[in-house]
C-alpha cells in the first residue's frame, strides 16, 4: 500500500487542507474506533457533521480553530458525553410543551463548551430556548477575556468582540450565553438560580466532569429547584483529603455520608499520577457516586446509576447519574433502562489513566 499523502486524512490532523467531506470521513473513522458507537449509532453517525459545521463557522479564523480543535480532545467530550446527549434529544423531541414554552439547559462547569455546542447543532430551536455555559472562568459580562479567563471568542465572535469580523452567536441555531458563576460559592450560586430557573420554562441542568465537591452542589442545586426537569451528572475527581482531615459529613437532602469514605489524596505532576493505583482508587469513585445518587432527591423523580465505559485504558471514571422529575419520558427511560451493548469490563491490570488529569482551558 502506497503511503498517505503528507496533507491526507489519513498521515496528519491538518483540517485546514481538507475538504469538508474528507474532514467529516476521518471524523466518523475515528468516532468508530471507540465500541460505545454501537451503543448510539444514529447519534455518531451525525457528530462528523456537527464537528464539520464548527470548522465552517471558523473558515477564516485560523487561529481560533486551531485553539479549538484538538481531535482527542473533541471527540473525548463527544464520547464521554454521548449518553446524555442522547437522553436530552429524546427528552427534548418527546415532551409535550405549553405554548410558548421552551426547554432551558444549563451546562455546569461547562469548560470550553463542547457539550452545549453539540446540543445547539442536534436540537430544535423551537423546542430549545438556548443553553447557559455556567462556569468560574469566563470573563465578567461584557468584560475582554484576560490570560486567565477561557476565551469565548468561539461563543461570540464579534457579538462581544469588535476586533473578529465574525458574529458566530447569531449563528448558533440553539443561541449559546456564557455565566460566570464559581459553583463553590454559595452567594454567586443563589443569584444564578434566581436568574436562571425561576420562571423559565423546563430546565435542563447537565453536569459533566465536575470536580470532587462540585458534584455535590450540583445535585443541591437539582434538589433545590423544582423547575429542573432533567438531571445529568458525571462526576470526575474524587474530593481532596481536606474534607476527611476535618471529619466533615457530607449531607445531600436526607442523605449523609462522612467525608472520609470518599475522599482520596493524589494529584497529577507533569502529565503523571502520583497517588494510590487505580485499583484503590476505582473502589472509592464507585462509593462516591453511589452517595451521589442516593442524596438525589426522588420523592417526586425517577432516577438511575448507570456504568457506561467510556473510558477503557485505565479510567474508571464511567458513573452516569440521571434524573427526571414525574411524569417520565417513556423514550428516555426504556433506553435508559437497557444494557450498552459496547460497555466492556475494564482489565485490573490497566494503567492508571484519566484520573480528572487537567486541560488548560485558559487561552
Amino acid at each position: 500500500m502506497a503511503e498517505p499523502k503528507k496533507d491526507s486524512p489519513q498521515h496528519v490532523e491538518k483540517s485546514e487542507v481538507w475538504t469538508d467531506e474528507e474532514f467529516e470521513a476521518f471524523i466518523d473513522t475515528e468516532l468508530t474506533k471507540d465500541p460505545l458507537h454501537k451503543d448510539y449509532p444514529e447519534l455518531f453517525k451525525r457528530a462528523p457533521k456537527i464537528i464539520s459545521l464548527w470548522r465552517q463557522r471558523y473558515e477564516g479564523n485560523a487561529p481560533l480553530w486551531k485553539r479549538l480543535f484538538n481531535k482527542e480532545r473533541v471527540l473525548k467530550e463527544f464520547i464521554e458525553a454521548a449518553p446524555f446527549i442522547d437522553a436530552i434529544e429524546r427528552l427534548v423531541l418527546s415532551t409535550e410543551l405549553k405554548d410558548g414554552e421552551k426547554f432551558r439547559i444549563i451546562d455546569l462547569a461547562c469548560g470550553r463548551g463542547y457539550l452545549s455546542m453539540f446540543l445547539s447543532e442536534l436540537l430544535p430551536p423551537e423546542r430549545v430556548e438556548r443553553c447557559i455555559l455556567v462556569d468560574k472562568q469566563w470573563p465578567m459580562h461584557n468584560m475582554p477575556p484576560k490570560q486567565h479567563h477561557i476565551n469565548w471568542s468561539h461563543i461570540y465572535g464579534s457579538f462581544k468582540d469588535s476586533s473578529i469580523p465574525y458574529n458566530y452567536y447569531e449563528s448558533w441555531p440553539v443561541k449559546l450565553n456564557t455565566s460566570k458563576v464559581n459553583l463553590k460559592n454559595s452567594k454567586e450560586v443563589t443569584n444564578m438560580e434566581e436568574r436562571l430557573f425561576q420562571n423559565k420554562g423546563p430546565i435542563v441542568l447537565v453536569a459533566v466532569h465536575l470536580c470532587g465537591t462540585l458534584s455535590l452542589r450540583a445535585v443541591e442545586i437539582f434538589n433545590r429547584n423544582p423547575e429542573t426537569k432533567f438531571f445529568c451528572l458525571k462526576p470526575c475527581c474524587l474530593p481532596t483529603m481536606v474534607h476527611a482531615k476535618r471529619d466533615e459529613i457530607f449531607k445531600l437532602g436526607e442523605h449523609s455520608f462522612p467525608a472520609k469514605e470518599v475522599c482520596m489524596a493524589g494529584k497529577w505532576k507533569k502529565g503523571e499520577w502520583h497517588g494510590p493505583p487505580r485499583t484503590v482508587t476505582q473502589k472509592y469513585f464507585e462509593r462516591w457516586a453511589d452517595h451521589l445518587y442516593l442524596g438525589i432527591d426522588d420523592r417526586d423523580a425517577t432516577k438511575i446509576k448507570k456504568t457506561i465505559m467510556v473510558q477503557r485504558f485505565g479510567g474508571y471514571q464511567n458513573e452516569f447519574l440521571l434524573a427526571e422529575r414525574l411524569p417520565e419520558t417513556n423514550s428516555v427511560w426504556d433506553v435508559l433502562q437497557q444494557s450498552p451493548e459496547g460497555g466492556e469490563e475494564f482489565n485490573d491490570d490497566d494503567d492508571v489513566a484519566n484520573i480528572c488529569q487537567p486541560v488548560g482551558d485558559s487561552s
